[in-house]
């Protein structure tokens, strides 16, 4: 079955053919007015759309503003878009057509849908609303929340006041009931200001949140923070709910997460004053335990660098065979999958390997769509094994860019990454990806299987100041054989990786002061050196106190 979905991590503005509908409200009238032919109790936001919550492919009245120039004008004042026997004027309000932006419209009441046609069911709207599949319903459908002994807690966050900033990211700290231990096994969104929302995150928190600032939102990064990046709930523009596999919940209570951060992406492009927000997530959950523990794990490309004008530009990121070899030591089953990328992407395909050889297609998107992505739910889980790996392939179209555009957190940046619910859980394993060719795998972080750049962060970050002026120092010596030791400085994209987050004179000092001091002959390797002893091809973890995401994140902001 397929859904719509997210996020993120999940992040419209427009781009190519797709528009975010709260900017283009305001150029047709009664924009914000247009009650929903299936349920005139709502309002159908995004009229030009097919998702009554806007972004996506177009519909019929859509189409035909986009051919007009997305102006409001006689031109399509007068046409009948939907077919149904009245113009687009008389449906919205201006039956005269002498509306102009920021006037109020000759009629407020009585309006109707410009891009479906009714009524439903007559001889003149046959085979004309074919695209309104279940008449847009986006109602909740998950059986399992009713069954018995099912609770429901709704963490949201209290009305807070917008930034005027196109892209902000905000977070808020929630106690979940820990009164004995329950799995999540759905969550529904709560949605107040759908003007400005665009995603919504659940991360769960293992470890300490007496740092994190309590009862009040504060503004944050794409991830939890360091103590909550175990994401275990998403929504998206579009998206009536999370309803997990039977096999899967999110376990909460006292073997569980007590915790969670709730982070809000909201999106502002009109830079609008004065607005408001205090959205969430229905959260249920039953002290019938499911089988198996999970959570969402993330497999990308952590560096992007996309050239303007170009039609097909194509980027790739995995969790490599000997990242999953070392941190899972059993079969996981993935449940879902989603691909994520921004603006300008344009397709993807993920894959699954084993022993090198394509094993099978988890997800192809052969027409990405920004606002309204998809996530693939299996029935039947697909078994990941230790030594497998998964390829997130995605391709861009950049030709409506005139500058570069680099991986990020913003809606105009970049990303290329598949989100997976799976289990049963791995700690630590919320991400598995790369910067570039260099291999990120949990809570281990792997340079080639002969550089443990978080071992070699650690023992060098203060080389530069140990041998700035004398290599001859002992201090310096045992700074320049530990940088040595890791072998980093023999692969290019471990050295573009260090040389970003240590400066570009790093390898300068490094080089000049290996020759005052020769490192002994236990080291791994020496700069130009040809062999590796195989005793160098360890993999070695990351004895540092940051968990993964957070650390990845960190290194990358320190470019």
């Amino acid at each position: 079955m397929t859904v719509t979905l997210f996020a993120a991590v999940v992040i419209s503005m427009l781009a190519s053919s797709v528009y975010s509908y709260p900017s283009f409200q305001t150029k047709i009238p009664n924009g914000d007015k247009v009650p929903s032919p299936c349920n005139r109790s709502t309002i159908w936001m995004g009229v030009g759309h097919h998702n009554p919550m806007g972004g996506g492919q177009l519909n019929p009245f859509g189409e035909d503003f986009e051919d007009n120039g997305f102006t409001w004008n006689k031109t399509i004042c007068q046409k009948d878009s939907d077919g149904d026997g009245l113009s687009n004027g008389q449906e919205l309000g201006d039956p005269n057509c002498t509306w102009l932006k920021g006037q109020s419209p000759e009629r407020t009441m009585n309006l109707s849908h410009p891009g479906v046609c009714e009524p439903f069911g007559s001889t003149i709207c046959a085979g004309k609303n074919t695209w309104l599949t279940n008449c847009g319903n986006t109602k909740f459908d998950c059986p399992a929340i009713n069954d018995s002994g099912v609770k429901i807690v709704t963490v949201r966050f209290p009305p807070t006041r917008v930034p005027v900033v196109e892209t902000t990211y905000i977070c808020h700290l929630f106690r979940l009931p820990n009164d004995s231990d329950a799995d999540i096994i759905a969550i529904e969104p709560v949605i107040d200001n759908m003007e400005i929302m665009h995603h919504m995150l659940l991360y769960g928190c293992s470890g300490d949140v007496s740092r994190i600032t309590h009862n009040e939102s504060y503004l944050c990064g794409m991830g939890g923070g360091m103590e909550c990046n175990s994401l275990i709930g998403l929504w998206g523009v579009g998206v009536a709910g999370q309803c997990l596999n039977p096999q899967l919940g999110f376990r909460i209570g006292p073997t569980g997460y007590q915790y969670a951060v709730l982070q809000i992406h909201w999106n502002n492009p009109m830079l609008k004053q004065n607005m408001t927000d205090s959205s969430g997530m229905r959260i249920y959950h039953t002290n019938h335990l499911r089988p198996n523990r999970g959570e969402i794990m993330m497999v990308g490309q952590n560096t992007l660098e996309i050239p303007p004008g170009n039609k097909n530009v194509s980027f790739s990121g995995s969790c490599a065979a000997l990242c999953t070899k070392a941190v899972m030591n059993q079969s996981v089953y993935i449940t879902s999958s989603a691909l994520h990328m921004h603006l300008l992407g344009k397709s993807g395909i993920i894959r699954l390997y084993r022993n090198g050889q394509l094993l099978q297609v988890i997800d192809e998107v052969a027409s990405y769509d920004y606002n309204t992505p998809t996530m693939i739910e299996f029935k039947t889980p697909i078994e990941m094994k230790p030594g497998d790996a998964i390829k997130v392939d995605c391709t861009f179209d950049s030709t409506l860019r005139n500058t570069t555009t680099y991986w990020g957190e913003g809606t105009s940046d970049e990303m290329c990454y598949g989100f997976f619910a799976y289990y049963p859980l791995i700690r630590d394993f919320t991400f598995c990806g790369q910067f570039k060719s260099v291999d990120v795998c949990g809570m281990k972080a792997v340079m080639s299987e002969h550089c443990d750049l978080p071992t070699f962060l650690t023992n060098t970050k203060s080389l530069p100041t140990l041998c700035s002026t004398n290599c001859s120092n002992s201090k310096c010596a045992n700074a320049v054989n530990a940088a040595l030791m890791t072998g980093c400085q023999r692969d290019d994209d471990v050295r573009e990786f260090i040389q970003k987050r240590m400066g570009s004179g790093f390898f300068d000092v490094l080089a000049k002061c290996a020759l005052v001091q020769p490192p002994p002959s236990a080291v791994c390797t020496t700069p130009g050196a040809n062999q590796i002893p195989s005793h160098c091809s360890q993999i070695k973890s990351y004895a540092g106190s940051i968990p993964l995401m957070a650390f990845v994140i960190y290194i990358l902001r320190q470019f």
